[in-house]
């Protein structure tokens, strides 16, 4: 999936390189744009990460839920 986040990255920075008139863009060098693009993507991969581990709290607590609720169903009568 890094390869996804890799690519996604490269067209992020290439977004932004393209809104810069020409002469900003001719001082970029290739060493910067590619530290722009290394920076997006670990912004990405941040993000993704962030939203998972988000998600696997949500899970666990569904689980404390399900599991509190089968050992008190009998008693729910």
């Amino acid at each position: 999936m890094s390869e996804h986040y890799e690519k996604h990255a490269e067209e992020v920075a290439k977004a932004f390189l393209d809104l810069l008139d020409e002469p900003a863009r001719d001082a970029i060098s290739d060493e910067h744009r590619n530290e722009l693009s290394m920076l997006v993507e670990a912004a990405i991969s941040t993000a993704v990460l962030e939203q998972l581990e988000h998600a696997a709290d949500q899970v666990a607590a569904l689980s404390q839920t399900i599991r509190h609720y089968a050992e008190h169903y009998d008693k729910a009568s």
